[in-house]
C-alpha cells in the first residue's frame, strides 16, 4: 500500500479531472478566505490546487483519499496535526477513527464464527447472562445495533486502566430495554470486545493485534493506551473559522478517560494509509473471506456489521468531538472514499464523502 501511495499519489488521470471539475462548484459554496490555512500537500496541478483551495478555504484539517481497485487516485493532506509547532497533517499521521473501530471489532467476530467458536445466534445470555433480555439478544443483534441496549457516552471519572474496569464501566452504565430495534450505541460492540476475549482467551487488544495489525503489517495503528501522545494530530474546534486555531476541549490528551470506557468500539488511532490498507483486507479476502464478509453485512438492511448500506454501497463513519472519519465503499471493496479530519467547518463529512464517490465513480 505504501509503494501505491508513493507512486500514486501525483495521478490526475481522466477519473480525477471529472471528480475535481465536477467537486469545483460544491467546493466554492462557502469559501471564507485565510491564507493561515493553506499548510497542504499540493501536487503540481491546477486542478489539484482548486481542491487544496477548497479545503483550505473551508478550514479542512485532515487526510482525503480516493482509492480504486488498490490504486490511489488522489491522496493529500491538509492543515495541521499541531499548529502550535506548525506540524503539518501527512499520510501517517495518527487519528482517532472513533466508531470506525467497530467494523474492525465486526471483523474480529466474523473470524470466529468463521471458527465455529460462536455463531450469528449465538445468545448473549451464554456470556452475560445478568444482563436483562440477554436471553433474547444474539451476536447479530449487538453487530446490527438491534439489541434493546442503551447506553450514553459519557466518559468515567478517571482513567479505566485495565480491560476489568473498562468492561465493568460498560456493564454498570448500560440499560437493557427488551426493546429490539435499531438503536446505536457503543455498548453493543463493547460486549463484543468482551465475548471475543472469553472465546480467545486474550483480551481484546492483544487479539486485535495478533488479527489485524500484525497481518497487514500496520505500522501506524494503535490503541489509545500504546500510542505517544506527540504522535496524534491534535483536535480543533470551531474558533478556526475566525483564523485561529483553539484545541478542542476533546482533544485526545485531555479525553483520555473517555477513549479509555470506548473498549471495542472508539479508542484506535490510525494513520489514513493504514486505514486505507485495512480496508483492502477486510474486503479483498485477506482477514476473512469475501464469503464470510458478505455475511457480516447481510444483517439489518439499513444497519449490518458497522456498516451502514444499501444494496450497492456500504458506509461507516466516526465521530469523537472534533474528530470525525468516514469511509465509503462499493460493496466489493474496488471503490472507496476515506476522510478523517482533527477540525473541519465541512458540514457533514459523510455527506461530502458521497459527493465525491458518485461523482467520481458514477
Amino acid at each position: 500500500m505504501k509503494k501505491k501511495i508513493a507512486k500514486k499519489i501525483a495521478l490526475t488521470g481522466l477519473a480525477t479531472v471529472v471528480l475535481l471539475l465536477g467537486l469545483n462548484h460544491y467546493f466554492r459554496q462557502n469559501i471564507i478566505k485565510d491564507e493561515v490555512f493553506a499548510a497542504d500537500e499540493k501536487d503540481d496541478t491546477s486542478l489539484q490546487v482548486s481542491m487544496d483551495d477548497y479545503f483550505s478555504d473551508e478550514n479542512y484539517n485532515g487526510i482525503a483519499m480516493v482509492l480504486e481497485n488498490g490504486d490511489v487516485l488522489s491522496a493529500s493532506a491538509y492543515g495541521y496535526s499541531n499548529y502550535e509547532a506548525r506540524e503539518k497533517n501527512t499520510l501517517d499521521t495518527l487519528f482517532p477513527v472513533a466508531s470506525l473501530q467497530k467494523m474492525m471489532t465486526a471483523t474480529l467476530v466474523a473470524k470466529e464464527i468463521s471458527q465455529g467458536k460462536i455463531s450469528y445466534e449465538t445468545p448473549l445470555s451464554d456470556f452475560y447472562p445478568d444482563i436483562a433480555y440477554s436471553d433474547e439478544i444474539t451476536i447479530r443483534d449487538l453487530l446490527d445495533q438491534t439489541s434493546g441496549i442503551r447506553m450514553d457516552e459519557i466518559a468515567p471519572g478517571d482513567v479505566l486502566k485495565t480491560q476489568k474496569e473498562q468492561m465493568d464501566y460498560v456493564l454498570e452504565s448500560l440499560e437493557s430495554t427488551g426493546e429490539m430495534s435499531f438503536s446505536y450505541t457503543n455498548a453493543n460492540y463493547s460486549l463484543l470486545a468482551g465475548i471475543l476475549s472469553t472465546v480467545t482467551g486474550e483480551d481484546y487488544e492483544t487479539l486485535f493485534t495478533k488479527e489485524i495489525i500484525e497481518p497487514l503489517h500496520l505500522s501506524n495503528t494503535f490503541f489509545w493506551d500504546t500510542v505517544s501522545d506527540k504522535k496524534v494530530a491534535k483536535a480543533y474546534n470551531s474558533s478556526i473559522l475566525l483564523g485561529e486555531y483553539a484545541t478542542g476541549t476533546d482533544n485526545f490528551v485531555a479525553a483520555k478517560p473517555l477513549y479509555s470506557s470506548l473498549i471495542g468500539a472508539g479508542n484506535v488511532l490510525m494513520s489514513a494509509e493504514d486505514l486505507a490498507t485495512y480496508l483492502e483486507g477486510l474486503t479483498n479476502g485477506t482477514l476473512i473471506t469475501k464469503d464470510e464478509f458478505s455475511d457480516l453485512i447481510q444483517g439489518n438492511p439499513e444497519y449490518s456489521g458497522a456498516f451502514w448500506g444499501n444494496d450497492e454501497l456500504l458506509q461507516t463513519n466516526g465521530s469523537l468531538g472534533n474528530y470525525q472519519s468516514s469511509v465509503l465503499l462499493d460493496k466489493s471493496g474496488g471503490k472507496m472514499v476515506i476522510l478523517i479530519s482533527n477540525g473541519s467547518e465541512i458540514d457533514s463529512l459523510s455527506d461530502l464523502a458521497s459527493d465525491i464517490y458518485q461523482r467520481t465513480f458514477n
